[in-house]
């Protein structure tokens, strides 16, 4: 009778996943190499831990596959492994980019605008204040205006700044009588043309009053019209000009008609 021997079987090893690992990293010298030898690696670890030993001689009988962790245990300590070994996936660094700022051409606009209204507003007020100051000073150094006239003194007033002119009789040139017929001719009273024959006609006073005539030497040479004590509106020679005068040396008498 035939009699049966069993056969025989390796004596089961224990596996070390993170050995294995281990050693695979050590023996790649490349980044790239090492990489496909861990994922060569961890597929065989795979493909052990789910499969079941077999007898070498083919014989059917089976012997139970040691006492491994399963594929998900396995897989796990393998990831835990890589970490272990400088394979962990490098955190992904941000970009440090800095925003770009886009300005809106209306604000740009908007901002000129008031820019330069608040430059002219400062221009307008700079120049109001130097008005101002020029304003003052003029008021300040101006003569003490005249007494506010009336009748035959304000006619006369009315024709400052016309020139002298020899025999002049016009408000295009007067000569010293030629302007006061013309004023009194305006106030409605007729007197004569000449220095001397107003002096004659008019009635003398001591104490005058604006208006009356000024006379200067007997028979007069010259005449003009009171204003106030040292002033006298007149026509006086060539190269002057109608206006407000001194009484520059003392008259001979005062006239009114």
């Amino acid at each position: 009778m035939a009699q049966n021997v069993p056969g025989r079987h390796r004596a089961p090893g224990r596996f070390n996943a993170i050995a294995e690992l281990k050693t695979i990293a050590k023996e790649s010298a490349q980044p790239a190499v090492k990489g496909a030898a861990i994922v060569a690696a961890s597929g065989g670890l795979v493909a052990s831990f789910a499969g079941t030993a077999n007898a070498a001689d083919g014989s059917s009988s089976a012997v139970a596959a040691p006492a491994a962790v399963g594929p998900a245990v396995g897989t796990l300590k393998a990831g835990n492994a890589l970490s272990a070994i400088g394979f962990a996936k490098p955190a992904l660094k941000q970009a440090n980019v800095k925003p770009v700022v886009i300005e809106d051409i209306q604000v740009k606009t908007a901002r000129a605008e008031k820019k330069a209204a608040a430059k002219a507003a400062a221009e307008r007020q700079a120049a109001t204040e130097r008005t101002s100051r020029s304003a003052t000073r003029v008021a300040l150094n101006a003569p003490a205006p005249a007494p506010t006239a009336s009748g035959i003194v304000g006619i006369a007033q009315s024709f400052f700044g016309v020139p002298y002119v020899y025999g002049g009789s016009t408000p295009s040139g007067f000569d010293c009588s030629g302007f006061t017929s013309y004023v009194y001719r305006q106030a409605g009273i007729s007197i004569p043309r000449t220095a001397s024959a107003q002096q004659a006609a008019a009635t003398r006073v001591s104490n005058p009053s604006p208006g009356d005539l000024v006379f200067f030497g007997s028979p007069a040479y010259h005449v003009g019209i009171y204003v106030s004590p040292g002033r006298m509106i007149d026509a006086q020679r060539p190269g002057t000009v109608i206006g407000n005068h001194s009484i520059w040396t003392a008259p001979s008498g005062y006239g009114r008609f």
